[in-house]
């Protein structure tokens, strides 16, 4: 009996050992790294949120994959690897956590739409650059998210792609922060997508 608790405590000291750890780096900004803090969150796994601040970033970036982030820190026993570029760390973290497709076709679709989201904040950054986000929001962003509303009234049951939360829809609930105060207002043109981002922030960890 002895032994057999033996064997019973060695078996999770293995297993606890076996878990990888998770650290996320980022700035304390809803940007970039705010929709992989959702995929995190929404998995229930521990990790570390080290938020940086701008004035650190100058010392920071020459130890970083391409000298950007966020990066993703994955530490499992004593193997520890870096991934850089949020839809890497994303695709990555949705096969863990089983925010990914059922298949290939699934995965092309969602990261068609993963896409096509970090090509609009790449154009929020732009018109954020040269004072033009009023015309942004106005005309690009709008246009976009008819596009996804779209895709989620054809697909017909609450989600871009398949029957079950994917990473693509996680992302999408997560863009719709850069509205800020006009979040509720906008999202009246948009039915789908809200309901979408209500059902998201509903989860434990993310709401």
């Amino acid at each position: 009996m002895r032994r057999f608790s033996c064997l019973i405590i060695l078996a999770l000291i293995l297993n606890a050992q076996s878990k990888p750890t998770y650290k996320l780096t980022y700035f304390d900004f809803k940007l970039r790294g705010e929709f992989i803090r959702f995929i995190l969150s929404y998995s229930g796994a521990e990790f570390e949120d080290n938020r940086i601040k701008p004035e650190d970033w100058p010392a920071l970036k020459p130890t970083t994959p391409f000298g950007q982030i966020p990066v993703l820190e994955i530490k499992k026993g004593s193997q520890v690897i870096e991934i850089a570029q949020s839809q890497a760390i994303a695709r990555y973290l949705a096969s863990q956590f089983g925010l990914n497709g059922r298949n290939d076709l699934e995965n092309a679709l969602i990261d068609m739409y993963g896409a096509q989201m970090g090509d609009l904040f790449d154009a929020f950054s732009a018109a954020f650059n040269r004072n033009q986000t009023e015309e942004f929001f106005s005309q690009v962003w709008p246009q976009n998210f008819q596009y996804f509303e779209d895709r989620l009234a054809k697909n017909g049951n609450g989600f871009l792609v398949g029957r079950s939360l994917k990473w693509a829809d996680i992302y999408l609930s997560q863009m719709t922060d850069f509205l800020g105060n006009a979040k509720d207002e906008f999202l009246k043109r948009f039915p789908l997508i809200r309901a979408l981002d209500q059902k998201v922030r509903s989860i434990p960890g993310i709401a």
